[in-house]
């Protein structure tokens, strides 16, 4: 009876081994899979599913890793669902970043376009060098003249961002008529008020004839 009872047992203990090694086998099979694009795979516990990246565990104790999702092919949880990350989303996600930095480069350009290029401020302000430097060769120059014009130096242009002042450096340039030398010319800045009254600054000129006429010009 005792050997009976001694078999028994052992018989028990034995079915009770291979119940356990199933369980833990069944329970190893059943861990979440994430197959990546280069065709590899990572079976874990999957703890979050967000919008750009994959957090999972490699075991239930340890420390949480993140995977982009554009680096993935599919994720198959243990529940039997399977997620498809298609190269056709991380194409159209691509295509949308290309659209977003299209977009960005766009508005930075919009933003660093100068004020004054603006048609009708540019115009305005063409205009007003004209007239300045038309008057200052008028007042400065001696005898007649050839081919008198007043250039704008561009890069120079600012406006006050408290004042509104407008600074517009200018150049006027001629060349008195029947000399073979070279050419006569002021530099200046015309200071253009919010209000619009201009004043003269004289910054240089070609010669020693006319500084005084240069640094005492008023626009009218």
């Amino acid at each position: 009876m005792l050997k009976f009872y001694n078999f028994a047992k052992m018989k028990i203990n034995y079915f009770f081994i291979l119940f356990i090694l199933f369980f833990c086998t069944n329970l190893k099979s059943q861990d979440d899979v994430i197959v990546k694009r280069d065709g590899s795979t990572i079976k874990c516990i999957i703890v979050e599913i967000g919008e750009e990246d994959v957090k999972y565990k490699k075991s239930i104790d340890g420390p949480n890793y993140s995977i982009r999702k554009s680096n993935l092919l599919s994720i198959k949880l243990k529940n039997g669902e399977t997620e498809n990350y298609s190269e056709n989303s991380n194409t159209s996600k691509t295509r949308e970043e290309s659209e977003n930095n299209t977009r960005e480069e766009s508005e930075n350009k919009n933003e660093s376009t100068q004020w004054w290029e603006d048609e009708n401020v540019k115009r305005y302000l063409e205009g007003v060098a004209k007239d300045v430097g038309e008057q200052i060769i008028r007042n400065c120059a001696i005898g007649k003249i050839d081919n008198h014009t007043t250039e704008i130096y561009w890069d120079g242009v600012i406006k006050d961002p408290i004042t509104s002042e407008i600074s517009l450096p200018i150049i006027a340039k001629w060349k008195p008529k029947f000399t073979d030398g070279s050419g006569k010319w002021i530099k200046g800045k015309i200071l253009i008020s919010k209000e619009g009254t201009k004043r003269w600054v004289y910054q240089n000129n070609s010669g020693v004839n006319f500084p005084d006429c240069a640094k005492n010009f008023k626009i009218k």
